[in-house]
């Protein structure tokens, strides 16, 4: 029986196809973590509510969802054995499935990530649209700043240390040579340009930016109408970032580094200065 080449390549057209939506649909049932902490909205978005999603605490995370937080909110998420918080108007997914290497894609906001006693060859990436981060067992923060110039990443490293990779925010491809971020210092990436020589984290600035990722005590019952109107906010966060691009609750994971924490290893004493003051880049 003659087939026809034509047909052979139909065939094969709908086989890649058919390949492609199971690897999709795969991608969005492999759990990549779950929901510890919430305060305020958050939503994902993934291929089953294109529309989004109010998220809740104790809610699984899959591979490739979009997650966002709203306007005064955070959001901490597990994942393997670490601990990722987003501040207000962030925006990540995570694009790899853990055991040995996950990939925290954050496109928008900031975000503190905690990752303590990785196993031998277990590695977490932060990646932004100008650089990535590789993280086997520190505490660093990474904002993604877009001023009208272009993008920019600052990476302060709360413990531990890190190495850091500019990428060509075009091509998504390394752009220049990993740079090693240690203990108590930030370094900044702007546009396409080199990361900048890190330059020391006062101690009492980096106190105030770890407390600002702290989440409020809830001393008072529920207010049912304000859990309403949370989750009709966070439906409509996610709308607004429908088609979002290219594209963390302590537990039994580990404690969380706290401003108690550093105080302590640095010999800081006295009350917690206020939180909000962002550190200086530069001393």
């Amino acid at each position: 029986m003659h087939i026809h080449p034509h047909t052979l390549t139909g065939s094969a057209i709908v086989a890649a196809l058919t390949l492609g939506l199971l690897a999709a649909a795969a991608a969005q049932t492999t759990k990549a973590g779950d929901i510890q902490r919430l305060e305020g909205t958050a939503a994902v978005q993934r291929t089953s509510a294109p529309e989004g999603t109010p998220l809740k605490v104790k809610d699984y995370v899959f591979v490739r969802d979009l997650l966002t937080t709203g306007e005064q909110s955070k959001a901490q998420l597990r994942v393997g054995r670490a601990l990722v918080t987003m501040r207000e108007l962030s925006k990540l997914r995570i694009t790899e499935v853990p055991g040995s290497t996950s990939t925290v894609d954050m496109t928008d906001g900031k975000l503190k990530l905690f990752a303590k006693e990785l196993k031998a060859g277990e590695r977490i990436d932060v990646k932004t649209p100008n650089a990535v981060t590789a993280v086997r067992g520190t505490t660093i923060v990474v904002e993604v700043q877009r001023p009208p110039t272009g993008v920019i990443t600052l990476l302060s490293v709360l413990n531990g240390f890190v190495e850091m990779t500019p990428l060509d925010p075009v091509t998504g491809r390394p752009s220049g040579p990993p740079m090693r971020v240690n203990d108590l210092q930030q370094t900044t990436v702007t546009g396409s340009n080199p990361p900048t020589t890190p330059v020391p984290i006062n101690r009492n600035d980096a106190i105030r930016l770890d407390a600002t990722f702290a989440f409020k005590l809830q001393t008072t019952p529920v207010d049912s109408d304000l859990v309403k109107r949370q989750a009709e906010q966070a439906a409509k966060d996610a709308a607004k970032i429908q088609g979002g691009g290219t594209l963390p609750g302590t537990g039994d994971g580990g404690p969380v580094i706290s401003g108690d924490d550093l105080r302590t290893r640095s010999g800081v004493t006295g009350p917690l200065p206020p939180a909000g003051v962002r550190p200086p880049s530069r001393n």
